[in-house]
């Protein structure tokens, strides 16, 4: 099975390499969206790219919840999965990111804006939206999901457009699933991972 990133490689290309501008951020959850969004990618001289993407990604990955996306990705196959089945694909699921993320990011830095981020929280989950300019000028919207867990906000979902990140994910499983098994799902992420 051939995953299809280009999805989420958007979203990457969105969200990761903006530069700050007038914020609205209301609270805890929004402190979290801001923290993945605003980083400062800047290189100094010498400095290699791919170690930089590296670093900033071990800052941000605790942001995100990535048990809960695996899970949700899983959907109703997750309840089949043993203990050790779902820390292996939990594990693979977050590589799997880190991947399309490494793949993602160019030397090209600060071609997107922030113009505005509104928040809402209820009972242990928040929404987060953020209003921002592509480099081609057009306005686009975006909604950060989260879920607080053991007292910390983290990201479980994002969706661009309309288009959830774990949905997409998700309809991919599906599809695979209906012709495989999860031990050939498992083959196929590790290879894929391999490759990188």
């Amino acid at each position: 099975m051939k995953y299809k990133s280009i999805i989420f490689e958007i979203f990457l290309s969105v969200f990761f390499f903006m530069f700050a501008s007038p914020f609205l951020w209301a609270g805890e959850p929004g402190d979290v969206v801001k923290k993945v969004i605003s980083k400062d990618i800047s290189l100094k001289d010498g400095e290699d790219t791919k170690e930089h993407r590296e670093e900033i990604w071990r800052e941000i990955a605790p942001c995100f919840y990535f048990e809960e996306m695996a899970e949700r990705a899983m959907g109703k196959y997750w309840r089949e999965r043993s203990p050790v089945e779902k820390r292996e694909f939990t594990e693979l699921f977050a590589k799997n990111i880190k991947g399309s993320y490494m793949r993602t990011h160019g030397p090209r830095f600060g071609e997107k804006k922030i113009i505005s981020l509104a928040e809402e929280q209820d009972n242990g989950y928040a929404r987060v939206q953020v209003d921002l300019i592509k480099r081609t000028d057009e306005n686009a919207t975006a909604d950060f999901r989260l879920i607080r867990k053991d007292g910390e906000w983290r990201i479980c979902d994002v969706v661009f457009e309309g288009v959830s990140l774990i949905h997409n994910f998700r309809s991919q499983i599906y599809s695979f699933m209906n012709k495989s098994s999860y031990e050939e799902l498992v083959k196929t992420f590790k290879q894929k991972h391999n490759k990188e």
